[in-house]
């Protein structure tokens, strides 16, 4: 019975030394520290520190610092020393400046015999070393190796990328790494020999799974129509609508949230050739075509939308607003309206359309649907003579030749006109015209005469529709002439061009001005024009004779133009 119970002993012992010996944590390296072991900051601490008494307070406290490996911060803060009962803890610290080392201090009752254990609940109980001397105010130095290590797990988006610890330890993601040791390690993370990332990793019992975003990104705009939306990646709040994010190449849902029942998404994918900016609209529109009818067809009215007016006069509207809104518009055409509130729903007619009439029973010919043509080229036939007044007599001349003879000087005339026409039938009339007076007869060495005159009219137009392309025009206001050259010349060239015309006695001066009525009938593409000026300015040709005397310039144009339509 005894050589059973023997056995039993013998074998708990055994297990309990196997136990022991096959601790997770190992206390070695055990010595004092003569000089202070570690930096000359740590030695400055330990010769400046408060130090502490034993638990009788007799004598001074002796030092142990427990430096670690392989074991991260956190559980080495977590280790407790065991001593023997005659050398209990007496007070721990961590010091300020351990560098990248886990050092402890612990500040113990000295004894002439001692052993000591580190305990860290989650790995057991280390090693123990027995009979050790501690000193009053000595610093002893130990170290405590965690020999457990941990197989880490690091994959990259995308794969296949080269990974290393600074041991050496190499593989290509997704990888798996044994024999990693709890604590701090450099990773560093490569594509064909390039370095694309170094990041510095803890490795723990809770920490062995990592994870990089190594893809390409785009910077992308997100804007919607309203603005401040909530926008949505994938189900995850991004912020508010206008807002510019940093997204990695891939495939993502987007929504742009206004309210539950206000709400736009689409799947989109980030790549080179993607677009920067993705619009969103969160409210429903409808698109649909506002247009103004008149005397059976349409016309280019003003659309009034809310009152506000659209900035350009159309035909037809091109209009989108969210559905479910109404909107009170109203179209005006020459001075008469139509008015309609509009629901916009998503069935609606695409087409809507508002029928304008007459406000009386009387349709004026401004009313009437007209094409304007402001423009046009005009090439025609004009003659000016010279009318003189006073002392009970008039006469009329050339104001060329003395003789008398033909009393009118003729020529051509070419220009282009413009005839913008405003409402009621009102419009402006001008043009730039050059004239061409031709002539001939006797004047002492000379038997010939041209001149080259510039003309510019600046009245106003009156329009009479009478069909669509179809129209009488009046206009009337003031005529200004400039002559730019005239001369006599000699047809068998003996004497030199006689230029001093404009101002000497008896001759026109250079600038004329007159008062101007004009009559105009369009046909189509085509104008047919009159025009009578009658002078305004005295020329003073005869005021040699007497001052009594008036002399002014008339004249009068036949002219057919071709004409520029704006709806064409």
């Amino acid at each position: 019975m005894k050589k059973y119970f023997f056995l039993i002993v013998a074998s708990l012992c055994s297990l309990l030394v196997g136990a022991q010996s096959a601790s997770q944590l190992n206390l070695h390296d055990f010595a004092e520290s003569k000089t202070g072991v570690g930096t000359q900051s740590l030695l400055s601490q330990i010769r400046a520190v408060n130090w502490p008494k034993d638990i009788d307070g007799d004598q001074d406290c002796a030092l142990i610092r427990i430096t670690f490996e392989n074991m991260t911060a956190d559980d080495a803060n977590d280790v407790t020393l065991k001593l023997s009962n005659s050398s209990g803890l007496k007070e721990k610290r961590i010091p300020v400046n351990a560098g990248s080392q886990n050092i402890i201090w612990y500040f113990v009752n000295p004894t002439s015999s001692t052993f000591i254990e580190a305990v860290l609940s989650k790995y057991g109980t280390s090693n123990r070393l027995s009979n050790i001397k501690l000193e009053p105010k000595h610093t002893y130095d130990v170290v405590l190796t965690n020999k457990k290590t941990h197989s880490i797990s690091i994959t990259t988006n995308p794969p296949g990328f080269d990974v290393m610890l600074e041991n050496g330890q190499r593989a290509v993601t997704p990888a798996t790494i044994t024999g990693v040791a709890p604590g701090m390690h450099t990773l560093k993370i490569s594509k064909n020999g390039s370095l694309k990332k170094s990041v510095d990793i803890e490795v723990s019992e809770m920490s062995v799974n990592f994870s990089y975003d190594l893809r390409e990104t785009k910077q992308v705009r997100f804007v919607s129509d309203p603005s401040n939306a909530l926008l949505l990646i994938d189900g995850k709040e991004m912020g508010e609508t206008p807002i510019t994010l940093t997204l990695p190449y891939d495939s993502y849902n987007v929504e742009a949230v206004i309210s539950p029942l206000e709400r736009d998404s689409k799947a989109i994918t980030i790549d080179a050739l993607s677009p920067n900016e993705i619009q969103l609209e969160p409210i429903q529109k409808k698109t649909f075509e506002v247009y103004a009818m008149y005397n059976g067809r349409k016309v280019d009215a003003d659309l009034y939308i809310n009152g506000k007016r659209e900035p350009v006069t159309q035909s037809s509207y091109s209009i989108t607003r969210p559905i479910g809104k109404t909107y009170n518009m109203t179209m005006t055409y020459y001075g008469n309206s139509k008015s309609r509130k509009i629901h916009v729903t998503k069935d609606m007619s695409i087409e809507q359309e508002f029928k304008i009439n007459a406000r009386n029973s009387i349709n004026w010919p401004w009313q009437r649907e007209y094409q304007p043509a402001p423009v046009g080229i005009n090439f025609g036939y004009v003659r000016k003579h010279m009318v003189t007044q006073g002392n009970g007599t008039k006469f009329s001349e050339n104001g060329v030749w003395d003789d008398g003879k033909d009393k009118w000087l003729n020529g051509l005339e070419c220009g282009v006109h413009f005839q913008p026409c405003l409402s009621w039938g009102l419009g402006f009339y001008s043009a730039l015209n050059m004239q061409i007076f031709l002539s001939s007869g006797e004047l002492g060495d000379y038997d010939e005469f041209q001149e080259y005159v510039l003309n510019i009219p600046v009245h106003a137009l009156f329009r009479l529709p009478v069909g669509e392309k179809y129209a009488i025009w009046l206009h009337g206001g003031l005529g200004f002439d400039i002559s730019l050259w005239g001369a006599y010349t000699d047809s068998d060239n003996y004497y030199e061009d006689y230029t001093d015309f404009y101002g000497e006695d008896a001759f026109p001066k250079r600038f004329n001005m007159t008062a101007d009525i004009g009559f105009n009938l369009r046909l189509n593409r085509l104008l047919l024009s009159a025009q009578f000026s009658k002078g305004l300015i005295d020329h003073g040709s005869y005021h040699s004779i007497s001052e009594d005397y008036k002399t002014k310039v008339n004249k009068m144009s036949f002219s057919i133009s071709y004409l520029f339509s704006s709806g064409e």
